[in-house]
């Protein structure tokens, strides 16, 4: 049986952006060195913003600091994780040879450079939003619904096809649980009715797609609004703003 893949639909919905910062204030991700021995020990990430957080790596500890942005705000995953992951290099033994790769790529400087970046980085970041999956799959939110093992199977197909017309049934029916079991257990996980999880998920792609620059009445189409006055209620109910003035670019 292939194991399902609670990730990857999430991640391909919103491009992550990678890159070496410039100056720390920009920066949320930290390649850390142990300040005695020099040797790479641990990685800090803060998954949306460090703005408020006061962090500053003691002298000899920064070995790499990176800007990573998961699609920002709006990415239903960038929102559920901690403000901040802590993870050990001794906890994954992968790491070592990913962040040495890392650092070989900024020092040497070769061509391909920033497309290499962003592949590893990528790697890494997902290598920590798995840990974050192990270590609160006990708080209640996304992090909680995609560790559940039957939960997760409707998460994703919500994830894979948000432009079908999912009904309540069908989403237990895909999990394995009766109607009323379904309903409970993904209020309790998730936090959310399974109705307004998935509202949520549709109005985050509505509005990536709308910056994009498409059309208001293909966008509601597309995610089952009836017409475009529905997604422009929806949208405006949700983001104080409608769904044209994000297309023009006015937020």
């Amino acid at each position: 049986m292939v194991k399902l893949d609670r990730l990857s639909a999430l991640i391909a919905r919103f491009e992550l952006q990678a890159e070496v910062a410039c100056d720390l204030k920009s920066a949320n991700l930290f390649l850390l060195a142990d300040a005695e021995s020099g040797e790479l020990n641990r990685i800090e990430f803060w998954p949306i913003a460090r703005e408020e957080l006061d962090f500053v790596p003691m002298k000899g500890e920064l070995m790499v600091a990176a800007s990573i942005n998961l699609g920002g705000a709006s990415n239903p995953l960038a929102r559920a994780l901690p403000s901040r992951v802590t993870l050990s290099i001794e906890e994954e033994s992968n790491l070592q040879d990913l962040a040495q790769l890392i650092i070989g790529e900024i020092n040497d400087q070769r061509c391909g450079q920033a497309t290499t970046l962003q592949k590893l980085f990528e790697v890494m970041v997902i290598i920590l939003l798995r840990k974050v999956m192990r270590q609160h799959a006990d708080n209640p939110g996304l992090v909680a619904g995609l560790a559940d093992e039957r939960l997760s199977k409707a998460l994703v197909a919500i994830h894979e096809k948000p432009e079908f017309d999912w009904k309540v049934e069908d989403l237990a029916d895909t999990a394995g649980l009766s109607r009323s079991q379904f309903m409970q257990r993904f209020k309790t996980c998730v936090g959310h009715t399974p109705a307004q999880y998935l509202r949520e998920w549709r109005l985050s792609l509505a509005r990536q797609d709308l910056e994009k620059g498409d059309r208001v009445k293909a966008v509601a189409q597309r995610y089952c609004y009836g017409s475009q006055e529905a997604l422009s209620r929806a949208f405006s109910q949700r983001y104080e703003c409608s769904p044209a003035q994000v297309r023009r670019g006015q937020i």
